[in-house]
């Protein structure tokens, strides 16, 4: 998933704690496998290189779903259809280390209906010329999909790039703490059922023609979004949840929380380094 993942049962069964943290480790293995847009023998891959998947890998077929689901919730904010804005800023195999000139102008991407895209279980078809970046969801759905092997335990956990699912107890017997980082400690969550996700404009982010551009696409102008915020931390009741959210504060701003309930906590920074909490 391009990034690195903690996985941790508090267990005292040590032989069956270590056989769950394989598994869980495998099935991360098996989500960058089918959802990665960098790996050419990706299933997404195949199918951003060919439009159909028939019939598609399950794991691909949900997370299509869930990026329809996300499409539809944030009306049209949170687009799968990203990868040729990246590309036209410079974001192609890996984040740029240096600066890649003058980019074209961006184009706004055109709404659209994906749900026709998924033609029941055995077929999904993308448009001509549409190729769909999973990341954000396909991380999610990883991490969830890994933390089931560990359940049935004292407690767990499942960190990928800062995105965390922690249930049960720590190994002190106490409920998990999370800290949360932007740039330094501002805040944490503390729990026996967290889901946390963080999105941010300095992490994934390189320069274009001299001005800092990111991997966070408004599909709205088709560029990197210019909001308040450069960091957006959110607890959620799903760690899927808690991604979308989080991202969807980055690109929207404020306005966003008034998508989410009650269930929902958020500790956000702006670009001036200002942090505040909202629950």
């Amino acid at each position: 998933m391009g990034t690195e993942a903690r996985l941790e049962v508090v267990t005292d069964d040590a032989e069956a704690g270590e056989e769950a943290l394989v598994r869980a480790a495998e099935d991360l293995a098996a989500t960058e496998r089918a959802l990665s847009r960098f790996r050419e023998d990706s299933d997404l891959s195949r199918l951003n290189r060919s439009g159909v998947a028939e019939p598609p890998d399950e794991r691909l077929s949900t997370a299509i779903e869930k990026a329809i689901d996300a499409y539809e919730w944030s009306d049209g904010l949170l687009d799968p259809r990203v990868i040729d804005p990246l590309e036209r800023f410079g974001y192609q195999g890996s984040v740029p280390l240096g600066d890649v000139g003058a980019v074209k102008p961006p184009e706004a991407l055109v709404p659209i209906d994906m749900r026709g895209w998924i033609e029941g279980p055995e077929k999904v078809s993308l448009p001509p010329g549409v190729r769909l970046d999973l990341a954000g969801v396909g991380k999610a759905l990883g991490i969830g999909w890994a933390a089931i092997h560990l359940a049935g335990h004292a407690g767990l956990l499942v960190d990928v790039g800062g995105d965390v699912v922690a249930l049960g107890t720590d190994e002190q017997g106490d409920p998990w703490t999370v800290l949360v980082v932007h740039e330094e400690v501002v805040g944490q969550f503390s729990g026996s059922s967290l889901a946390i996700a963080t999105s941010t404009t300095k992490k994934r982010a390189w320069t274009a023609g001299g001005e800092e551009v990111h991997h966070l696409i408004d599909p709205r102008t088709g560029a990197p979004s210019r909001g308040e915020l450069s960091y957006a931390t959110v607890a959620a009741p799903t760690i899927i949840e808690a991604d979308l959210a989080a991202k969807l504060l980055i690109i929207e701003g404020r306005a966003a929380a008034e998508r989410f309930d009650e269930r929902y906590r958020a500790v956000l920074t702006d670009r001036r380094g200002r942090t505040e909490v909202l629950a």
